[in-house]
């Protein structure tokens, strides 16, 4: 198991919390003693809150429309539910998947979960990602908005520098960032700004780790994967990547996370930890076409190392994914722009046009191959390649948006 940072101090913070019964409690948790759950009337304020926030995210915010996806997740949420918060009445959680290459979870205090497209994809396997939306869940029945709420109010919205930065914040009007992002700090969104970016301070992060491996356990996961998830994100990011303003975008809270939840598992259990569950099918089945997507995504914020780590893990499980060798197509494409020397330009153009074609063969009805063809022969100079690849592609999509400028491109190659 992978895990970064001092675990002499991840051990000392996990002694705190087990020793001293978890102080940073303020407020009771839904389920607390087999009581009911009746949230108070701030609480309900903050409820409201959250769904004012949620409007603003569902029609400024870019959602993942998948319907099945969202089952898929609220299932793993449902499996992951203590008993004694379901029989409490406690706010049942409601995921929504935005479509943002940044690795970002987050919840609102009302129960409503979000997860972007680029945490789905870069985590391996069902286990891990159980870990992150646990976490996530655990800072809803353990109500620490509430909690830091009552200590003094919501605080204001801070920004981390980027993902290899420290806690400290910058100006966030000259910072470039996700879209998601974007969002939350243009409509001043606090409560999730608070939720994603800033946290809820380290004892109560500490406290979700430790209400969350013992989801993980009880829901029946492979514990070990605990801690590996927040190493495989930590893994993933490159320094000077301005994207990655989350939590689950900074090494340092990565490195915590892993750390203290290492710790908590060493204390809780032993060697003798439970794992059968790492995996399902399901996992691999909802995950890909979202990998395939967040690889075009990082493809347009100029990620292309990134992309190409994903388009390979598509085409490990299905090599003959006509998007997956599409995007490979336009990976190489824009590699052949930035490239610094005439070969190198000319090898990655080649490449491109092998991919588009295979794409084109792979799926005839799929129109945009075509056009990347079109317009690489176009460059070229090519132009009974780029006249045949042109009216392929009007003929497959005449509805096209850009369908007068291709239009126009074809006028040209016929003077």
């Amino acid at each position: 198991m992978r895990v970064r940072g001092p675990r002499w101090v991840a051990t000392i913070a996990v002694v705190g919390l087990l020793t001293a019964g978890c102080a940073v409690r303020e407020v009771t948790p839904v389920g607390a003693e087999g009581r009911p759950f009746v949230p108070d009337g701030d609480e309900r304020a903050l409820w409201a809150r959250a769904e004012q926030e949620d409007a603003v995210l569902r029609e400024r915010a870019t959602v993942h429309d998948d319907p099945e996806l969202e089952r898929y997740l609220a299932a793993i949420g449902d499996r992951l539910t203590p008993d004694r918060v379901r029989l409490a009445g406690g706010p049942g959680v409601r995921f929504r998947v935005l479509r943002d290459p940044s690795q970002s979870a987050f919840a609102l205090p009302d129960g409503r979960l979000y997860v972007h497209t680029g945490l789905l994809s870069r985590v391996e396997n069902e286990s891990q990602l159980a870990m992150v939306l646990a976490h996530e869940m655990a800072h809803v029945i353990h109500r620490h908005a509430l909690a830091l709420v009552r200590e003094g109010g919501l605080p204001p919205i801070r920004l981390a520098a980027s993902a290899a930065a420290g806690p400290s914040g910058e100006d966030v009007g000259t910072a470039l960032i996700g879209r998601t992002a974007r969002v939350i700090l243009g409509q001043g969104l606090r409560l999730a700004a608070l939720a994603a970016m800033q946290g809820y301070g380290p004892d109560r992060e500490r406290d979700a780790d430790a209400t969350a491996t013992g989801m993980l356990v009880r829901a029946g996961y492979d514990a070990r994967e605990a801690a590996e998830a927040f190493a495989v994100l930590e893994s993933g990011l490159e320094d000077g990547d301005r994207l990655e303003r989350s939590l689950l975008g900074r090494r340092a809270e990565l490195a915590e996370r892993s750390a203290v939840t290492t710790a908590l598992l060493a204390f809780r259990h032993g060697a003798a930890l439970p794992g059968p569950a790492r995996d399902t099918e399901e996992f691999a089945e909802r995950m890909r076409p979202v990998v395939r997507e967040d690889a075009s995504e990082n493809l347009r914020a100029g990620r292309f190392a990134l992309a190409r780590r994903q388009l390979d893990r598509v085409l490990a499980l299905t090599p003959d994914d006509a998007l997956a060798h599409l995007h490979y197509g336009d990976l190489h494409r824009l590699q052949a722009q930035r490239a610094a020397d005439a070969g190198t330009r000319a090898e990655h153009i080649a490449r491109a046009v092998e991919r588009y074609q295979r794409a084109a063969v792979l799926d005839p009805m799929l129109p945009d191959p075509h056009r990347q063809l079109g317009l690489l022969h176009y460059q070229q100079g090519d132009s009974a390649r780029a006249r045949a690849a042109f009216e392929r592609y009007l003929a497959l999509g005449p509805g096209a948006p850009d369908a007068r400028r291709i239009e126009e491109y074809l006028a040209e190659l016929g003077r």
